[in-house]
């Protein structure tokens, strides 16, 4: 696995999250960890991500592009009943190789 710095922005209706700090790659996968506002560690993967990535210009190991995520969320309806949704969510994400 290598290491690199990577900056994610996750896009929402109405605002964006960023994300930045040291991660690493395998030959598809990102993986993440950082600490959100709470305190707590959180960590993600992000899951087949590398091949929607190109090579930025006239740059050495730097690499950006955008990636769709679908995700599958439970929620109580106002009938009291559990109800799933699946979500898309949009991520820019960057990333620099580190030797």
């Amino acid at each position: 696995m290598k290491q690199v710095k990577y900056s994610i922005v996750r896009y929402g209706k109405s605002c964006y999250y960023r994300f930045s700090g040291i991660g690493e790659i395998d030959d598809e996968n990102l993986y993440t960890s950082y600490t959100d506002k709470n305190g707590n560690l959180v960590e993600h993967t992000y899951e087949d991500c590398l091949r929607y990535l190109h090579p930025v210009l006239n740059t050495e190991n730097e690499f950006k592009g955008n990636f769709t995520e679908f995700k599958e969320i439970e929620f109580e309806n106002d009938k009291g009943y559990l109800t799933s949704l699946e979500i898309e969510v949009e991520y820019q994400i960057w990333i620099r190789v580190l030797d």
